[in-house]
Parts: C-alpha cells; structure tokens; sequence
C-alpha cells in the first residue's frame, strides 16, 4: 500500500513546471490579443486618434493606391498600424520625430474595404497603450471598361428625332414621285425624237 502511495504523488517540479508553462501561454494570447485590439476595437484606445487619408479613395485594377497615417510629433509613439474591416494588415516601427507614415497598396479586386489606422506606445515598463483608431476610410474598385462587364458595345452620340422624320419624309417623297417622272418622260420622248430631225418641227402630246 504504501508502494501504491509513494507512486501516485506528483514530483514537485512538475507543478512548478505546469505553472511556468500555463503563464507562457497567457503571456502569448495576450500579446496576440494585444496586437488585435486596436484594429478590433477601435473606441477603446486610451491615446488621441491620428488623421488618416487614402488617395485615391477609388482606383482600377493595378492602380497605385497610397494611404497615409498622420499623428501628432509629441505623442511617443512606437509603431504604426494599418487595419482594414477590424484587421491588421500592415505595421510600421515609428521614428522618433517622424508624424507621417505612408502604405503603399496595388489595387486588385481583393483590395476593397473599410481602412483605418492607429498607433501605439510602449513605456519603460514595457506597457503598451493603443491609441483611438482614426475615422474609418472606404476603398473601392472600378472598372476599366463598363461595357466589357455588361456586354453591351460603346455607343455613339443620338440622331435626334426631327433628322430621323426628315429622312422619312424625304425617302416617301422620291418614292410617290417616281410614277410621275416616269409618265412625263414618256409623254415628251416623241417631241424630243422629233426635234432631233432637220426641218421638222415637233408639236408635244397633249398631256
């Protein structure tokens, strides 16, 4: 029995050793947490919220697209992030003095979205503050030729609508004329067979 006893206790280093890696493994889901929260939750940061602009706020497909991050040269700041739809997409390690950071993005079809940007600051204990996320900028894609995508041809410019009555009324008249120039010509080709013979004078049909 005793045996049995002395077998089921646990060593004391494995506790210890079970405590050690259950804080690494808070430690990692914080800082992975930490690096979320500022895309995630853009209201909840504790620092002013920096400028943002994206040009253009539209672009083709291939287009260059620049987006741009703007905060305060007082704020020590540590590292700049991109977030696009509550996720982080790009990060830049800040420069002390430096207020503009800059992404650049070629546009594709995978591109749109709703962007936005933030900062954050680590003090000399190592704590890491996010800043406010900035007003929120949408980025959309267009197209390089509508009528590729709906099928339809490029069209010319509209023959108004009294040229389009003209030509009618024009083409009917050559049309009911025809009949008459015809009866005229038959009636006066005898006076003309007759003028063309010497001494004899031609006396027309009457019509």
């Amino acid at each position: 029995m005793l045996a049995q006893g002395g077998c089921a206790r646990l060593s004391p280093a494995r506790p210890a050793f079970l405590l050690l890696l259950l804080l690494l493994l808070l430690l990692l889901l914080g800082a992975g947490v930490m690096a979320q929260d500022i895309c995630s939750s853009p209201g909840h940061g504790d620092l002013p919220a920096p400028a943002f602009h994206i040009t253009p706020t539209a672009a083709q497909e291939g287009g260059l697209v620049i987006f741009w991050c703007q905060i305060s040269w007082k704020s020590p700041v540590t590292r700049i992030i991109f977030c696009k739809d509550g996720v982080q997409v790009h990060s830049l390690k800040a420069q002390q003095g430096q207020g503009n950071y800059y992404m650049h993005l070629t546009m594709t079809k995978g591109s749109t979205g709703t962007f936005t940007c933030g900062y954050q600051q680590k003090d000399s204990n190592n704590q890491v503050r996010n800043s406010a996320l900035s007003a929120p900028t949408n980025l959309s894609v267009t197209d390089r030729n509508p009528s590729i995508k709906t099928g339809l041809q490029p069209r010319g410019p509209a023959i108004p609508l009294w040229i389009w009555i003209l030509r009618c009324v024009l083409t009917l008249l050559v049309f009911s004329s025809a009949p008459i120039i015809t009866l005229i010509l038959e009636r006066w080709r005898p006076w003309a067979t007759g003028a063309a013979q010497p001494g004899h004078i031609p006396i027309p049909s009457a019509l």
